[in-house]
């Protein structure tokens, strides 16, 4: 090998090192190591635009308790990014009208049953609010800002973190929910898919606490996004993770969350279904 090659190889090498790809392929090689089943650059079709667009990765994990009849899928979207520049997330304890588990986006076989509890729900069934990670999170961030130069700007950083994210989740739901069939009394069926956005930052992050004006390195914050657009309304709860944090949080948040629902899921299936024909003969003798 001569000095020019070794020169030129190892000058790829930082250019690499400096991109966020490696970040990418080793978020897609953790999930897997895991238990899910991990990919990268998932492709989508922007709905404003009606182009096709990616994010950096999508992982999957699912449980067929009975094949073809009930199950649950847990779809883990996500953007991985290597930054520079400090993000600061502005934190407050969630108001109490704040739940945070009515954000979390799902699509139900039957979600609602209004025949029999205008308030009842799939997510209260199955103890969203004690079982999934975000929901028993205590602090909530609706704001977020990077430090450029001593000053305080979001930059391009909501058009290269957040759009692609929220536009492939809303994207997901509507693909997912159109293949998802409603309850049918003759033949029982029950499905839940759970959706999961994420962003992997390799850089600076931080905590604001508005409380008491202390600024702290976190390693995951719950982040809360509303987007409008002529196609999209959707609020969304975005996990956001260091990238040293990453494998304790595929184990401490995501997988506990996956084995909790799994484990709710399979205990109350049979209450679920009779919760289903119920709702459906109430609905019926009206």
């Amino acid at each position: 090998m001569t000095q020019d090659s070794e020169i030129s190889i190892r000058k790829i090498k930082e250019a690499i090192s400096k991109s966020g790809y490696l970040d990418e392929q080793k978020v897609i090689v953790e999930s897997g190591k895991q238990g899910f089943f991990a990919g990268g650059n998932y492709a989508f079709e922007d709905q404003d635009e009606h182009k096709s667009r990616e994010i950096d990765f999508i992982a999957t994990r699912y449980t067929d308790f009975t094949f073809g009849k009930t199950g649950l899928y847990f779809f883990v979207y996500g953007e991985v990014k290597k930054r520079t520049k400090p993000l600061v997330f502005f934190e407050r304890k969630p108001l109490n009208r704040e739940l945070h588990q009515v954000s979390v986006p799902i699509v139900a076989t039957q979600e609602f049953f209004p025949n029999i509890d205008p308030f009842l729900d799939i997510k209260k069934i199955l103890k969203f609010s004690e079982i999934h990670h975000q929901a028993k999170h205590d602090f909530i961030s609706t704001q977020f800002c990077e430090i450029d130069k001593n000053k305080a700007q979001h930059g391009n950083v909501y058009q290269s973190l957040f759009m692609p994210l929220l536009k492939c989740v809303d994207s997901e739901i509507l693909s997912i929910r159109k293949t998802t069939i409603y309850f049918s009394p003759n033949d029982p069926k029950y499905f839940l898919s759970v959706f999961q956005p994420v962003i992997v930052i390799s850089g600076p992050l931080y905590a604001y606490d508005i409380y008491d004006d202390s600024l702290t390195e976190k390693n995951y914050i719950l982040y809360r996004r509303h987007y409008a657009s002529k196609t999209i309304r959707r609020t969304l709860l975005i996990d956001i993770v260091a990238k040293d944090y990453l494998q304790r949080y595929i184990s401490e948040k995501l997988i506990t969350t996956y084995q909790a629902l799994e484990t709710s899921l399979k205990q109350q299936m049979g209450q679920i279904i009779e919760h289903c024909l119920k709702d459906r003969r109430i609905q019926d003798r009206k």
